[in-house]
């Protein structure tokens, strides 16, 4: 006989218990969450195109900045 949750008294049948269950085998979800990035994908990709754009304006700004104190104070227009 083998037990998994009872804990025998008589020490003949302790050799029957089994080991408890690893808890780290059950970590992965139940369910996959495939539907979820699914249905959010389309703001993401959205949200980095808008992103990128901000950090290249940044970058343009910052690039005009350094020219300006380079210059020392004439802006040079493309």
């Amino acid at each position: 006989m083998k037990f998994r949750n009872y804990v025998p008294k008589d020490k003949e049948l302790h050799e029957g218990k089994l080991a408890p269950p690893d808890p780290f085998l059950n970590i992965a979800p139940k369910q996959p969450n495939w539907y979820l990035r699914r249905d959010v994908q389309k703001k993401h990709d959205k949200l980095e195109r808008r992103t990128l754009k901000a950090i290249c304006k940044l970058m343009e700004e910052q690039e005009k900045e350094k020219q300006v104190v380079e210059n020392g104070g004439n802006v040079i227009e493309d």
